[in-house]
């Protein structure tokens, strides 16, 4: 990749996202581009004081309302959550690359929007996202972020296994 010198990685923490950070991390290194590690928070998983969460040990997602507790008190719960599971998700990136010099961006909305929004405005030579691996019923409904970035965005994309 001759000429490579702006790397965007999207990552959520996921084991597919740790696959492509490897992967970006290798072509960080042998190309001297610079890193940009993206995070992307998405508002519309918070339904009106519930929260869209997913339980990690079955895939499963759920929302989950805290009856009896003031409104306020959920979302300033929610924001302590949402804050300190952001800091974990940067930090376990920044633990894989601590060999390579990164940036770390934390983006809010729909996430292929706001990665292809952000590479095009920071001249991004590659996208580097991991593939989820969703099944075809999800992919139909809502289809899958790596296949919106790689169909939308202005630059390569490498969809990493």
């Amino acid at each position: 990749m001759e000429g490579l010198q702006h790397i965007l990685l999207a990552f959520d923490g996921s084991k597919q996202s740790i696959v492509a950070l490897e992967t970006a991390k290798y072509l960080t290194k042998i190309s001297n581009a610079k890193l940009t590690v993206a995070f992307v928070h998405d508002p519309s998983t918070e339904l009106n004081g519930r929260t869209l969460e997913k339980d990690t040990n079955t895939n499963l997602h759920y929302t989950s309302t805290h009856i009896g507790i003031p409104v306020s008190s959920q979302i300033a719960h929610n924001n302590d959550l949402q804050e300190r599971n952001l800091d974990q998700i940067i930090d376990k990136a920044k633990y894989h690359l601590s060999s390579v010099n990164a940036n770390y961006r934390v983006l809010v909305g729909k996430p292929a929007e706001e990665l292809i929004d952000y590479a095009d405005g920071k001249n991004v030579d590659l996208i580097i996202v991991g593939n989820r691996g969703i099944n075809k019923v999800k992919q139909f409904v809502m289809g899958s972020v790596s296949k919106k970035v790689l169909d939308q965005a202005n630059c390569p994309v490498m969809v990493v296994k």
